[in-house]
């Protein structure tokens, strides 16, 4: 998707979002707002036109209440939504925010989700008639270990069962290991490449007929000395990605030491303007108590890093913006104010 504001009409569906941005946020016990005829077909028609996308993650992990990971409070014109630890469990509240053209993804942790072919924890191997290969040891992952059983189980859950859009795959130190270490995150990353993003094996769609996202989510800025080196495991393998999304967080625990805009400069080439998402660190903002992980500005930094980092991705021509735990920014009032923001910074009326 080219992100590229354009005419008249687009500026005309900017000012109909806009007006949702100030739309009164649903409260516990009350439905949400159900939107007009026409106003649906307006936010689907920006759903669909050129404009900078936010993504937001729910974390549903019991430090937040729950209305800030429930899926029908979302903002109408957030893009993607990644279902996190604890996510929304309700299939109906999944279908209402689907059907405003937000799309839903599953974020994965290699290290706990992922099995290489034939390992025991393969539900393949346990198939009538399967035999292992000669000397094949099921504990653990090899050089030359694939991960198709694997990529194929997640496709069949969660977009052919469960119905949502795409994936997420978390690369950064810690989340692979067991039966994925990091010397086969190639192996891994290709093997989701089947049945996820733009070079998806045929018939590999979701319930709307597109190909499934898959999202490239990593902290990891270093060319080549290491196994998650983008480097090694996203320059050459680019085209299996609808996006990258990069963790540049300047507050909580954090890799990418960073705190000024200018120096994202480095992730243009790294991961391209076709390509790259910056984030913040929702962590950092305050919780329902008005207590915040890193007093006394912890709050004050994440936010104003989002709406930075927004102002940054204009200016540079870059996909768009995200938040991780963009639930806690439920906290804030009105309900997601600094999401609502950032989206009106990238994609301003004028």
């Amino acid at each position: 998707m080219k992100n590229r504001l354009f005419g008249p009409f687009f500026t005309a569906i900017c000012i109909f979002v806009c007006l949702l941005f100030c739309k009164t946020t649903n409260v516990i016990g009350q439905s949400p707002k159900k939107l007009s005829k026409d106003a649906l077909a307006n936010l689907l028609a920006y759903k669909k036109s050129p404009h900078k996308l936010f993504i937001g993650y729910l974390v549903g992990d019991g430090n937040d209440p729950e209305p800030s990971y429930n899926m029908l409070n979302v903002p109408d014109s957030v893009d993607i939504i990644e279902g996190f630890a604890g996510y929304d469990q309700n299939p109906d509240h999944w279908r209402a925010l689907q059907a405003k053209g937000t799309k839903i993804v599953y974020c994965s942790f290699p290290k706990n989700d992922a099995y290489f072919d034939g390992s025991v924890k393969d539900p393949a191997t346990k198939e009538p008639g399967y035999v292992a290969p000669p000397n094949f040891d099921n504990t653990k992952a090899n050089a030359s270990s694939t991960y198709n059983n694997w990529a194929k189980a997640m496709y069949n859950k969660y977009i052919k069962q469960m119905g949502w859009d795409g994936i997420d795959v978390d690369i950064e130190r810690g989340t692979f290991g067991n039966d994925a270490p990091a010397t086969n995150a190639v192996a891994v990353l290709t093997a989701v490449a089947r049945y996820f993003g733009p070079n998806a094996e045929a018939g590999n769609l979701t319930n709307a007929g597109v190909k499934p996202l898959f999202l490239f989510d990593t902290d990891v800025d270093t060319k080549d000395s290491e196994p998650l080196s983008y480097g090694r495991i996203y320059t050459p393998y680019k085209s299996n990605y609808d996006y990258a999304l990069f963790q540049c967080y300047v507050g909580g625990a954090r890799r990418w030491k960073g705190s000024q805009v200018t120096e994202l400069t480095p992730l243009l080439s790294a991961f391209g303007k076709d390509k790259l998402i910056v984030m913040t660190n929702g962590d950092e903002w305050l919780h329902q108590n008005g207590g915040q992980d890193s007093p006394p500005n912890g709050d004050a930094k994440a936010t104003q890093w989002l709406l930075d980092i927004a102002k940054w991705t204009k200016e540079n021509d870059t996909q768009g913006v995200g938040a991780y735990r963009m639930s806690r920014d439920y906290n804030h009032t009105p309900h997601f104010k600094v999401s609502r923001e950032s989206i009106q910074i990238m994609n301003p009326v004028n």
